[in-house]
C-alpha cells in the first residue's frame, strides 16, 4: 500500500510539474573530463494536497515512515480545499486497519528522547534520504523504527541522526553477518 501512495503521488506530480524532454543531452561515459555538477533546486511554488491519518490533518512526512501493511484504505479527493486559512490541492485520507494505532513522533521529540545530542548542527536521515525539512514537523511512526543510529562526524559539532524503518529491506540487511568482506545469510 505504501508503494502505491508513493507511486500515486509521484504521478500526480509528474502530471503536474512534468517537462519536456531534450534531445541535445549527451551520454555519460568513462572517458568524461570534465565534472558534472547538478545543483538540486526544490520547486516551492504550488498547493500540496492535505494529508488526513485515521480523521486528524498530518504532515505528508509520514508517508515515508508508516508501515504500508498497516493500512486499509487510501481515498484521494482532487477538488481544492482550505483548511485554516491553508489552501490544499485535493485531500489524501490514510485509514489504518482497526488493531493499529500509529504512535507518531517527530525527529526533535525523537532526538530528545533516545539521543544525547543537542539540537545545533544536526542532519537527520530516514531511512536513505536525508531530511530536507522541518524536524519538528516530521513525523515517524515509533512502532515502524528499526533503529536509530547517532554519527558525530568529523565536522565540528555535527551529528548525522539516521532514523531506519523496519521496512523489509532494512530487517534483511540488519540480519546479514559480514565477515572479512563477505555477507553471510
Amino acid at each position: 500500500m505504501k508503494k502505491f501512495i508513493i507511486i500515486l503521488v509521484s504521478i500526480l506530480t509528474a502530471n503536474a510539474f512534468g517537462q519536456k524532454k531534450t534531445e541535445n543531452l549527451q551520454a555519460i561515459s568513462e572517458q568524461d573530463t570534465i565534472i558534472k555538477v547538478v545543483h538540486v533546486i526544490k520547486y516551492k511554488g504550488g498547493k500540496k494536497p492535505a494529508y488526513f491519518l485515521n480523521g486528524e490533518l498530518i504532515n505528508q512526512s509520514i508517508l515515508n515512515f508508516l508501515d504500508p501493511n498497516k493500512i486499509e484504505n487510501v481515498k484521494v479527493e482532487k477538488e481544492d480545499i482550505e483548511i485554516e486559512n491553508t489552501k490544499y490541492a485535493g485531500k489524501i485520507t490514510i485509514e489504518t486497519k482497526n488493531n493499529y494505532k500509529p504512535n507518531l513522533i517527530s525527529l526533535n521529540e525523537l532526538r530528545k528522547k533516545y539521543t544525547t545530542v543537542q539540537e545545533n548542527s544536526v542532519i537527520f536521515q530516514v531511512d536513505n534520504e536525508i531530511v530536507d525539512g522541518d524536524p519538528q514537523t516530521y513525523l515517524v511512526d515509533k512502532n515502524y523504527i528499526l533503529k536509530i543510529i547517532v554519527n558525530k562526524l568529523e565536522t565540528p559539532d555535527v551529528t548525522l541522526i539516521k532514523v531506519l524503518s523496519k521496512s523489509e529491506g532494512n530487517i534483511k540487511k540488519s540480519n546479514e553477518i559480514i565477515i572479512r568482506g563477505d555477507t553471510i545469510h
